[in-house]
């Protein structure tokens, strides 16, 4: 009996010690021991890449690992989703989403449900979208646009990022909404819609404001529409240019980008990755980064718990949507 007493006090003793030196019990995690992958589910020079690659590299100062960006653009962010999900459930895969990936599990395009593979680490911005032409266009506004395109219908061209996705969501919910028809024509990147656009092939240019501006700046685009609320007053090129809603549009979707790890990444590493990501965003480099894509506009955020509640409200518009339009049943 003595003997087991002596035993107890010596047990007592050593959680003592342990807890007066801050000695943990709990192993300290060993994550992460390697560069991370970050995988952009669009191919390169669009607004998504540009921002996923300008983010990581803040990321970096806080995770403690180079992060390598790689783009898997091809069936309208499929490709993405599909590599990242045959990745090990360890945190060394980071997937960048948009709502396209909604609107692919709303369609029901892809046998992997987005919302059941993947958890959320942060969203962090949501950006407006603009409608433009080429400067030397005929049309100068957007009501001359309109016109034409009810005069025409399905005449006009405007093209975006693979079929299926946000673009085409967008250019055909715009277009329902105005009373109007055109054709919209996918392309792989933003660079080649870009590309498109300025040597003719499309009539339209739609885009995000970061990838749309610089084109405006140059006066190779001439902005006829931001797909708004109101008007973009605190940006110099487009204070004059008319929001959709004063138009009588009532179709403002835009944008917006975040962060996931597929499901099952323990949840100690899954902690790691979101305080990076958080620390990320509120570094001062982000906030000048944020200003200067005017992404800023409208607010983005939301951390991860509000994210997966803010997804699932989008999923369900997006579901009835689509079945108002007759795309699902």
């Amino acid at each position: 009996m003595q003997r087991k007493k002596i035993m107890v006090m010596m047990l007592v003793a050593l959680l003592v010690v342990t807890m007066g030196t801050g000695v943990s019990a709990k192993k300290k995690v060993n994550y992460p021991r390697r560069p991370i992958e970050m995988v952009i589910p669009f191919g390169a020079g669009g607004a998504s890449d540009i921002f996923a690659r300008q983010y990581a590299q803040i990321v970096e100062k806080y995770i403690g690992q180079p992060i390598n960006c790689i783009n898997k653009g091809g069936a309208g962010t499929i490709e993405g989703m599909t590599y990242a999900f045959s990745a090990p459930a360890d945190g060394y895969t980071i997937l960048e989403i948009t709502p396209s990936l909604l609107i692919v599990e709303a369609l029901n395009k892809s046998s992997i449900k987005f919302r059941k593979e993947f958890e959320p680490i942060i969203k962090v911005q949501a950006d407006v979208m603009a409608f433009g032409v080429v400067a030397n266009s005929k049309f100068k506004t957007i009501d001359e646009l309109l016109a034409y395109a009810k005069a025409n219908p399905k005449k006009l061209k405007i093209g975006g990022l693979s079929p299926g996705g946000l673009d085409d969501y967008i250019a055909n919910g715009f277009a329902k909404k105005a009373g109007i028809e055109w054709t919209y024509v996918p392309y792989k990147s933003g660079s080649e819609v870009k590309a498109a656009v300025l040597g003719g092939e499309l009539d339209v240019y739609q885009d995000k404001l970061l990838s749309f501006m610089p084109l405006v700046v140059s006066g190779d685009i001439r902005p006829l529409v931001v797909l708004n609320e109101k008007r973009i007053d605190s940006v110099p090129e487009l204070k004059n240019v008319p929001c959709s809603v004063e138009k009588g549009i009532d179709f403002t979707q835009g944008s917006w980008r975040a962060f996931v790890v597929k499901k099952g990444v323990p949840n100690d590493v899954k902690q790691i990755i979101i305080d990076a990501f958080q620390k990320a965003y509120e570094d001062p480099a982000y906030k000048e980064m944020e200003i200067k894509a005017m992404t800023n506009v409208k607010p983005g955020y939301a951390d991860a718990a509000e994210f997966r509640r803010l997804w699932d409200v989008e999923y369900n518009g997006f579901v009835e949507i689509f079945k108002q339009l007759g795309l699902i049943k």
